[in-house]
Formats: structure tokens, sequence, C-alpha cells
């Protein structure tokens, strides 16, 4: 039976004892009371932060909560991450991120300030942390190369700029597992101090920050060894059809990581490259 048909049917079973004398009216002030239950209130929105972006691919990635770290999280093989930083109170924050690549390599920290009301998420997007970035030397004498490699997002290209008295730009590109490499001859600089820093570039126009900086010297003592003309690439005191040889494998190539093969250093192995052998070409000692 429904509850209202039963409050009814009490009622009226109450009237006809009254009418009928057996129970005086007075004893019938009744109060009925029920409590319905509502549904929940909502739960209160999360108060987190969101950072999207690109790293370098499977490595770890770092978020830096006020300099503590927040939280760790694997970028995918393609170098994209996407964390978020949750439970967070109101108030004002600076988060950092960096990524460490497969080799062990720290990259540079990324430092973002954001301000936070209850029940707010705020996205960071846009994100691409600099290469990690070292040297296979500190120091190196004329006539050496110096190899300064590191990791990105796979296929980008890669700037390299060394500073001293000047800055020059080395360019290469990133393998599809992210890592870069580039040679530089020591005759291409000045002796001295040099520091050495990197950026890249995605194939979709995206300009990474600036990696962290890496430093060197370049004596100034004259080399106690042969010098070289630089059409001789394999560095055995002539021009001949082993230098010939090894300009046809990079042939075509731009921002070749051979530090000699692109002759006249325009950035591309051609037929100037070519010209210039063939003018100083010999079969024997040079």
């Amino acid at each position: 039976m429904r509850t209202g048909s039963w409050l009814r049917t009490l009622v009226a079973l109450a009237a006809v004892l009254v009418l009928a004398g057996a129970i005086p009216a007075a004893a019938l002030d009744v109060t009925v009371s029920a409590t319905v239950e509502g549904p929940a209130p909502p739960e209160a929105p999360p108060t987190a932060v969101v950072l999207k972006g690109i790293a370098y691919p499977s490595s770890t990635v770092t978020v830096l909560k006020n300099s503590v770290i927040a939280v760790q999280v694997p970028a995918d093989p393609q170098a994209k991450f996407d964390v978020t930083v949750g439970s967070l109170a109101a108030g004002s924050y600076t988060f950092g991120v960096y990524g460490t690549d497969a080799a062990g390599r720290d990259g540079p920290v990324s430092n973002f300030t954001v301000t936070l009301t209850t029940g707010t998420t705020v996205t960071i997007t846009g994100i691409f942390l600099g290469p990690t970035i070292s040297a296979d030397k500190t120091s190196l004498k004329p006539g050496e190369t110096i190899t300064l490699l590191g990791t990105t997002s796979p296929s980008s290209a890669v700037h390299v700029f060394v500073s001293s008295t000047e800055e020059k730009q080395f360019d290469t590109q990133a393998a599809g597992d992210g890592g870069w490499s580039r040679q530089i001859l020591a005759s291409d600089l000045v002796a001295g101090t040099h520091t050495a820093r990197s950026k890249a570039v995605e194939t979709s126009g995206e300009i990474s920050a600036y990696s962290d900086t890496v430093t060197f010297t370049i004596a100034s003592t004259t080399p106690t060894g042969p010098t070289y003309i630089r059409p001789d690439l394999n560095q055995d005191g002539k021009v001949d059809l082993i230098d010939f040889s090894i300009l046809l494998y990079y042939w075509g190539q731009r921002n070749p990581n051979h530090p000699r093969v692109d002759i006249n250093q325009d950035s591309v192995v051609n037929i100037i490259d070519f010209s210039i052998m063939l003018f100083y070409w010999t079969a024997k000692p040079v």
C-alpha cells in the first residue's frame, strides 16, 4: 500500500472512532514528518596544471613544482609528452620542465609561472624543450676536430651556434631516434675559448628553446704534424681517387657530418666542391 493511501486510511479510522466516542478528539493532535533525500551536490572541479609539448623520443620528462620534483612521465617515441599536475591549492606556482635522453643527458629547464584559482585547470601547450648537448672533448689543437652531439625531436633540423669573438652557425639534422651530431674543425674557428649551444626546428616549423651550453678551447700553438689542404679529405698528404670517393659518398648532402667534405663550406656537397678538388688534384704528397 502506498504511504499516502495508508495515511488517508488512518485519518479516516481515527475520525470514525472520535465520532463513536471511543477516543477523545484532543488525542488526535498528531504530527507527521518525513525526510526526502535529494541528489548529492556536484564535486568541485579539480585545480590543476596540464603541460603538453615535445621532448626527446622515449625520454623521461620531469616536472618541477617550485623547484621540487612533482612528477616524472615518459615521452612517446615521437617525443611528445602530456602531463597533469593535480590536487593543487589556489595560488602562484613556478613549474619547470626538462627531459633526460637515452644517454642520460639532461636538457635545459623550461620554466612557467602560473596563478591558479580554486576549481580551475590551466593548460600550457606548445612546449618544445631545447636539445641535449655534449662534446667529445674539452680542448683541441689546430688540425683536430670536435664533435658536438645530443638528442632532440626526430628528423628535426638542428642549428649549432659556436661563440667566442663572433658567433658561427653549423647545421645538421637529427636522425629518426632524435640523435644528432656535428663535427667542427679547429681551423673553422679561432684559437681561444668557445661556447656552443643548439636549437631544433621541427618539420612543422616549431622552434625549440636553446640547449644548455658546452665550453671548449682551441690551443694557439702551431701543430707539430703536417697540415693539410681541405680537398685532402682523408688527410694522407695527397688529393686522389680516395678523396674523390669520399666526396661521391656525400654528394648532394646538405650540412654533411664529415667536417672537410663541404670544401667551400656552402652547406652542400656539389660540383663546386668537385671543381676545387680537381684544382688541387695530385698523385703525390702536397
